[in-house]
């Protein structure tokens, strides 16, 4: 019987028993009822600390709040509710219905995707949020028909030439920054397939880490979507100095906004071997690196417990 319910407890999200100690009880008594607080804030802050208080009453008050007035709030609790995914009982019903009523540029949107993919339905949640945002070939307008063949166009511009490779690349490069998934993928894509662009790839990620740390990362990324198309958790730097002759090694991050695992995401190769996290910003991090996800399109950090790059 013990060991049933510990494969059930494997296989379905949120139904681990989490009891709290009297003054955890107390202490979420009074964020519960602070989040019945006529100022937003209020509410904010008690669905942010209720994080700390796994619990199925904690669960119950984080799904009320995801229905909030005020989209801030419905984010920190869809944080709140994604912490606690594993440790308490959080109703699913209810947490997509919120999805469904969320309004396509709301805050609250893609914190609510990163819930549901905590809950167990990620891969409905993303096929909600894409028919919100009009992503998908399926979908698409004229206007980002157009943007998808001038693309491949262009990519029949890069050539051996390293002076007549660069304008087509730099109009390809920066598409790796648009706001529609769907092109940001088609440019790596193509750079990704293209082997004349490689070495300048590889100078972007090695020569302007410090100066423009976003624009090395998203090179850096290709390069790695170019080795580890499959998008395998880690990659060793041995392996992309044998098929590139480049030392880059490669992990895999999920974003702390919407929960989408990214592939690709270069380190330092020492690392492989660092506990790291998604997070928001830099705080209780030894050492972060920029990262823009795949799917929502949000910039956020992959952060370090210690700096990989100094000796134990």
């Amino acid at each position: 019987m013990d060991r049933l319910k510990e494969l059930v407890e494997r296989v379905i999200p949120g139904k681990k028993e989490n009891k709290l100690n009297k003054l955890d009880e107390a202490h979420l008594a009074r964020q519960i009822r602070l989040a019945e607080s006529s100022d937003p804030g209020v509410r904010k802050r008690a669905a942010t600390e209720m994080a700390k208080l796994p619990s199925d009453e904690a669960g119950e008050a984080l799904v009320k709040l995801v229905k909030d007035r005020d989209p801030e709030v419905r984010a920190a609790a869809a944080y709140s509710i994604r912490d606690i995914a594993g440790k308490a009982r959080v109703p699913v019903t209810p947490v997509m219905d919120a999805l469904q009523l969320e309004q396509a540029d709301s805050p609250a949107l893609f914190p609510l995707v990163g819930a549901l993919r905590a809950l167990g339905p990620g891969v409905a949640a993303e096929r909600v949020v894409a028919e919100k945002l009009g992503w998908g070939m399926s979908r698409a307008k004229q206007a980002k028909i157009d943007q998808m063949i001038v693309l491949r166009e262009t990519a029949a511009e890069l050539t051996p030439h390293p002076v007549e490779v660069g304008p087509p690349f730099d109009a390809i490069f920066e598409q790796l920054t648009n706001e529609d998934p769907d092109i940001r993928a088609e440019a790596k894509d193509i750079l990704a397939e293209n082997r004349y662009v490689t070495r300048r790839l590889w100078s972007i990620y090695n020569e302007l880490m410090e100066q423009e740390p976003r624009r090395a990362m998203l090179a850096g990324r290709v390069i790695g979507h170019r080795l580890n198309p499959r998008g395998l958790p880690k990659v060793k730097s041995e392996v992309t100095m044998h098929k590139v002759g480049v030392p880059i090694a490669f992990v895999k991050c999920a974003c702390p906004y919407c929960g989408h695992e990214n592939p690709n995401i270069p380190v330092p190769s020492p690392g492989l071997d660092v506990p790291y996290r998604g997070t928001r910003d830099r705080q209780g991090t030894a050492f972060t690196l920029p990262v823009l996800c795949d799917f929502c399109g949000s910039w956020f950090y992959i952060g370090f417990e210690r700096d990989p790059r100094m000796p134990e």
